[in-house]
């Protein structure tokens, strides 16, 4: 019995000893509440070095989690003073910041003119000026006379009497003329072959048939161009015995070169007409004494002595094969 008792007491002293520790490790579980003291708002902000130095210690936690309004004291019983100047420095500082920036967001477009400035003349008309009635509403109206494509510049009126420009212009063109002429007569040559188109050589300077032949003879086809040996002035174009038509041309130094047996159709030239070697005179005929289409050409030295024209002409740099 005696064991049993002691066993029992041993039984009860172990569970006392279990519910001690676990309430001792419950008390140690639990979070623990402590109230610390919290700054006035200025030792918040950094502004103030006395008060940040020594807080005002709590004595509830109504009294160190709001702050008494400005008329009140705290427990310590200090008076509470308004905001120091240097917030009231800040404050203004930021105030001039965003007013700036506010201006130069919206006066960027204006460039800094004001914006019931007078409007220019030559920008865009106001759009009570407009005609409502035939202009959609709504839609800008430019001014009359300018545009904003031209600077706002007016053209001024031309004044410049422009009375003899037509004058000007046909005299500007008569002597455009006449340079085309010269530049064209130096290109020309000094002396030219009577056919420059193909044809044979048939006759030349010498007796023939019992007579004597006082030309050469160059077969082509009816119609070929005959050109001016020289430079002269016309002074036969027409009717010729034997020749059926003829064209006589005088150069300067009284040398006649003569064209036969062309048809009256042929002579391109008149009496008195002034040429340059090279010229289309005539188209070669077949009138007169003539077996076919030809040309008889004729080299009248100072206009009345018959010479071989062949020699002459290679004088001047023309060859008749």
């Amino acid at each position: 019995m005696k064991d049993l008792a002691a066993r029992s007491d041993l039984g009860a002293t172990a569970v006392a000893d279990r519910t001690d520790a676990t309430d001792l490790a419950a008390a140690d579980m639990s979070p623990t509440t402590r109230d610390f003291p919290l700054p006035s708002r200025s030792v918040r902000l950094g502004l103030t070095a006395t008060a940040a130095s020594s807080p005002a210690p709590a004595t509830s936690a109504a009294s160190t989690t709001q702050d008494p309004p400005n008329n009140a004291t705290t427990g310590t019983g200090r008076h509470r003073s308004g905001p120091p100047a240097a917030v009231k420095a800040r404050a203004a500082l930021v105030a001039v910041a965003a007013g700036a920036v506010a201006v130069a967001v919206s006066g960027s477009g204006n460039h800094g003119t004001s914006t019931t400035a007078e409007p220019v003349a030559g920008e865009i008309a106001p759009l009570a000026a407009a005609d409502t009635g035939s202009a959609t509403v709504g839609a800008p109206t430019l001014a009359s006379k300018t545009s904003d494509l031209d600077g706002g510049v007016v053209p001024a009126a031309s004044k410049a009497d422009m009375g003899g420009y037509g004058k000007q212009l046909t005299v500007g063109k008569q002597l455009a003329a006449a340079a085309a002429a010269r530049e064209a007569a130096s290109r020309k040559p000094l002396f030219s072959a009577p056919i420059k188109a193909k044809y044979n050589f048939t006759s030349p300077y010498a007796e023939r048939w019992g007579t004597f032949h006082g030309g050469v003879d160059l077969a082509a086809p009816l119609g070929t161009p005959i050109h001016a040996v020289s430079d002269g002035t016309v002074v036969k174009a027409g009717p010729a015995s034997g020749y059926g038509n003829w064209v006589q041309i005088k150069a300067a130094d009284g040398t006649i070169t003569m064209y036969g047996h062309m048809a009256s159709s042929g002579v391109l030239v008149k009496e008195g007409q002034k040429v340059t070697a090279g010229d289309v005179i005539a188209l070669v005929g077949s009138e007169g004494f003539s077996t076919g289409p030809h040309l008889h050409f004729e080299v009248w030295k100072n206009g009345t002595t018959k010479i071989d024209p062949m020699p002459w002409l290679a004088s001047k740099g023309i060859s008749i094969r």
